[in-house]
């Protein structure tokens, strides 16, 4: 951190008397955001910056244990950033990385870190960056109504448990249908109009916004971010903004994998650029498809470590909801050129010049974007440095092969369940070496005991299925 950057932050609380608190932002492992706020004032002085603030990490998921739980949260200049849209502008936001108490060293399990770490590692590969743009869609709801009634366990099991409050029946939008809907069926325009503008006031670009296929289903598409660190950074925040702004309009907001049974579910793709002296090193005007060999190898070592980095990718018993057939989710392991149905795909080169990036397809936004940035990258450099080939690109409806041509195209399927996800990334070497060792530990330990408590749940479904055995 240098001072450069804390002058400015005491310049602007000194411009602006208006911010009376400063809320400070950091994640835990699995990705829930923690907040805590400080008076404004604190920052005008240099203790704050020199020594952070304690806190009891053995209340963050996955950061420490009750007998050595103290913490501290260090915060970064460079991330300070007015809220002028929240409590009449009495608000701004830091974003805070956590360091070990005895040594002010970075906390090897806090997720921001692993990205920084992630984001050496392209570096000492001998590249200059990855840039990476995350796609996060999202559903806004009026009103949602959860209901184990008997009388409504035909509806609950019909998938309909999740009810949201349709404006007129006439203008309601269909499952499935709600791509790019028009005015006046798509009533969220606005809401998204007012979140844009907010993230593009935030220093965050976005590229377009549009309803998504689901219906009451949202995705705003921002654009390429310098690294891991800050695309997580980003993809944190989006989500903070989401909610909050949401919630001021009275919607109710939620990043759950698949919220609605016989609807589209909630994806995070991620584009990824790697760059050296600012040029792609994905692309390759000379190749068929435009892609460069190194390109090749980073797809190879991304499909060669699905498996292993899907716990972390779709990390809740509710992402594998969302990966089934026919609602453009991948389900299969290989890539293609224009083909949806893959894992990893490369999009359309509209508007770009002498670049190309990758498209993974699986990843949903219950994943903690820190992690899942790192695992992605660290999957696609080992594809690099092994030398890992894909194979050719699948422009097959790989929803339809049947086991004989899966076979013959080398597909192999994503695990079905956490559960699986978890066994998968246990004996994935580099996956737990993205993660570090405390991470991984405690990451597992926590989704173990998720798995768990989902099997000894009985639903409703259960009663309905086998009350009368």
């Amino acid at each position: 951190m240098t001072q450069e950057f804390i002058n400015k932050v005491k310049e602007i609380l000194r411009e602006n008397e208006n911010i009376k608190w400063v809320q400070g932002h950091f994640v835990d492992i699995v990705g829930g955001l923690r907040v805590f706020s400080i008076p404004a004032k604190t920052y005008l002085q240099d203790m704050i910056w020199r020594e952070g603030i304690g806190f009891d990490g053995s209340s963050v998921k996955g950061f420490a244990k009750v007998e050595r739980s103290d913490m501290i949260a260090l915060p970064d200049a460079k991330t300070f950033l007015p809220l002028p849209w929240l409590y009449n502008g009495e608000v701004a936001r830091i974003i805070m990385d956590i360091v070990d108490v005895d040594n002010y060293q970075y906390f090897s399990g806090d997720p921001r870190h692993i990205a920084r770490r992630a984001s050496e590692l392209v570096r000492d590969t001998g590249y200059d960056r990855i840039e990476l743009s995350p796609e996060l869609e999202f559903y806004a709801f009026d009103e949602f109504i959860l209901s184990d009634k008997d009388e409504e366990l035909d509806t609950f099991l019909q998938g309909e448990e999740s009810i949201p409050k349709a404006r007129h029946p006439v203008l309601s939008i269909k499952s499935k249908e709600g791509y790019f809907a028009p005015l006046p069926i798509d009533s969220t325009e606005s809401f998204r109009n007012m979140l844009s503008e907010t993230l593009i006031s935030s220093g965050i670009d976005v590229k377009y916004h549009h309803h998504e296929g689901g219906s009451w289903q949202q995705e705003i598409e921002i654009k390429a971010l310098y690294d891991a660190v800050e695309a997580g950074d980003a993809s944190v925040f989006f989500k903070f903004l989401a909610k909050t702004i949401g919630s001021m309009r009275n919607l109710l907001i939620t990043f759950m994998p698949k919220p609605l049974p016989t609807d589209a579910g909630n994806g995070m793709h991620v584009h990824i650029e790697l760059l050296k002296n600012e040029e792609s090193v994905f692309f390759d005007e000379n190749d068929k498809y435009k892609l460069s060999q190194v390109a090749r190898y980073f797809i190879g070592g991304i499909l060669e470590h699905a498996k292993g980095m899907t716990a972390i990718t779709n990390p809740t018993t509710n992402s594998y909801k969302r990966l089934v057939p026919y609602f453009e989710a991948p389900i299969n392991i290989a890539w293609a050129v224009y083909n949806r149905s893959a894992l990893v795909r490369i999009p359309n080169r509209a508007g770009k010049d002498n670049s190309i990036d990758i498209e993974v397809r699986h990843p949903d936004p219950s994943a903690n974007p820190y992690l899942t940035f790192a695992v992605i990258i660290h999957a696609g450099i080992d594809g690099i440095k092994r030398k890992i080939d894909p194979g050719d690109p699948v422009e097959k409806d790989i929803y339809s092969m049947d086991k004989r041509e899966l076979r013959e195209y080398n597909i192999t399927r994503l695990p079905r369940t956490l559960h699986e996800a978890i066994e998968e990334m246990e004996s994935d070497e580099v996956i737990k070496r993205a993660l570090g060792t405390h991470a991984a530990e405690a990451f597992i330990d926590i989704k173990n005991g998720e798995w768990k408590e989902f099997l000894a749940h009985v639903s409703t479904w259960d009663y309905k299925k086998y009350f009368n055995v």
